[in-house]
């Protein structure tokens, strides 16, 4: 968030979409075939949206196009039936203004963001996942499994330190009652 608010928008969108796909990645119950199919299904799973605006194939083709290019316009938005390209806007722009700009300088069938539905898909997502790491056991171990290999951070506190502390403070409450 302190990205978008130095209005560094594109750095704070590889941010979003990096951790869409951590948390993919972290909550894949069965292998994927690609990533791009792991990033699409947990958006499936544990986003809340009908997909009729943009699609989860139109986000990973958003994510992959900024990786790679840095840029709305990469590999998946220029094949002939390919997905349609998104561009973002973000207070203090408009909307309007975003949209005008984009016009007039050629650009037609994409879908022009909000950053907030992007932090929202990401937020939303993220909260599914770790409610079903609270209250499933079986995906809570799947979860642990696939966070094996997850680095340690600048702290040098790994994310499996974290899991067992809470792991601790939930066996501290059940025994003292306190929920």
């Amino acid at each position: 968030m302190e990205a978008l608010e130095q209005k560094h928008k594109l750095p704070s969108l590889l941010l979003l979409y990096s951790f869409i796909d951590i948390c993919a990645s972290l909550s894949e119950e069965a292998p994927a075939k690609s990533n791009r199919e792991r990033f699409e299904t947990f958006l499936r799973t544990n986003t809340p949206f009908n997909w009729k605006s943009f699609t989860p194939y139109e986000l990973w083709a958003a994510r992959s196009s900024l990786l790679h290019s840095y840029s709305p316009l990469g590999d998946h938005t220029k094949k002939p039936a390919g997905a349609r390209p998104i561009f973002y806007f973000a207070w203090p722009e408009t909307r309007e203004q975003v949209d005008k700009l984009l016009k007039e300088r050629g650009y037609r069938n994409y879908y022009l963001m909000d950053m907030n539905t992007i932090k929202y898909v990401a937020v939303s997502g993220f909260n599914a996942m770790w409610h079903r790491v609270d209250t499933e056991p079986q995906f809570e171990e799947i979860f642990r499994e696939n966070a094996v290999h997850v680095l340690k951070d600048m702290q040098y506190m790994r994310l499996e330190d974290e899991l067992t502390l809470l792991a601790e403070l939930r066996s501290l409450n059940a025994s003292t009652g306190d929920a």
